[in-house]
């Protein structure tokens, strides 16, 4: 859980860049799924499933913003970004993004037909608060330095391998609900 103090140091950091060699998307920042088929208005339905089932957290949890659903015209446009966050310890937490922008159009064949791009970025953040004196004192400043470099920088690196795992099992699933095969 974000910590709530007035001042607080701030280490954020994507977890696909940083994640090394060991990114399945070396140099990119988010991952994306594009979809053109039949009825791409299911996936706003099951994405909070799909979430809620691999961060192992409820629903109630997973925040929806920027919701939109424009039903003008012939063609309806949709989107939404649902976040989740996933404490890690006291100071470090996982943020999940995962953004859908579609279109819908009437298909005599499906209902329903269009096209659909999901984006799922990911974010490492820790934060150490600097409330107190003694937290804003140079000898604090040093300890929290050297615990930060040498101790906590292992765990760190354990949580940007997890939210690049969390990633990719959201890719994955997402690709198999929607039947999304690679291009080849």
């Amino acid at each position: 859980m974000p910590i709530f103090a007035r001042t607080k140091l701030l280490i954020h950091e994507d977890c696909l860049a940083l994640a090394g060699s060991s990114s399945p998307f070396p140099g990119k920042k988010f991952i994306t799924l594009d979809y053109s088929g039949p009825n791409p208005q299911i996936a706003y339905y099951q994405i909070k499933k799909i979430l809620s089932s691999i961060t192992k957290l409820p629903e109630s949890e997973i925040i929806e913003r920027n919701f939109s659903w424009d039903r003008g015209g012939d063609e309806e446009k949709f989107g939404a970004d649902f976040d989740i966050i996933k404490d890690m310890d006291k100071f470090s937490f996982i943020q999940i993004t995962v953004s859908i922008k579609g279109s819908i159009k009437p298909s005599k064949e499906f209902g329903k037909e269009g096209k659909l791009n999901i984006t799922i970025d990911g974010v490492l953040r820790t934060e150490y608060p600097q409330d107190t004196i003694w937290q804003r004192s140079l000898f604090y400043e040093v300890f929290r330095t050297f615990f930060h470099k040498f101790i906590y920088e292992e765990s760190r690196r354990k949580y940007r391998d997890e939210c690049v795992s969390i990633m990719m099992q959201i890719y994955n699933e997402l690709k198999e609900f929607l039947n999304v095969l690679p291009k080849r």
